[in-house]
């Protein structure tokens, strides 16, 4: 078993065949995608929920400051809870895609995830 979350075998693999190195580069590339969309996500619904807390502080109406500081530690929450894989959204779209992405591992082995989100 890989000590990043992908587990080597699957429905998929026949029994017994070890993944090609295209295949576990390709299903790498995958889960780190799933992870950040998961991320992405999870930022999105903070983002939403911090609307709805009073921006009132103790010295008055919240400055701009204190609230770009909250919006980066949501950020930064949302980055670590998707990092952990509790709530499982990455998992299920890593079962999902997987097939299509052993599919075609020669081409997805070669997708830059980071690139690819900086356009």
């Amino acid at each position: 078993m890989m000590t990043d979350g992908i587990s080597p075998s699957g429905p998929l693999a026949p029994l017994g065949a070890p993944l090609t190195p295209d295949q576990q580069t390709a299903l790498k590339r995958l889960h780190q995608a799933t992870t950040q969309l998961e991320g992405v996500f999870l930022q999105m619904v903070m983002h939403e929920m911090s609307k709805s807390v009073p921006k009132d502080s103790l010295t008055g109406k919240q400055s701009s400051a204190e609230e770009t500081f909250s919006g980066m530690l949501d950020d930064e929450r949302a980055k670590a809870i998707a990092q952990t894989g509790t709530l499982g959204i990455a998992k299920v779209l890593d079962a999902q895609l997987r097939s299509t992405v052993l599919a075609d591992a020669a081409h997805e082995s070669h997708f830059d995830v980071n690139r690819e989100l900086e356009r």
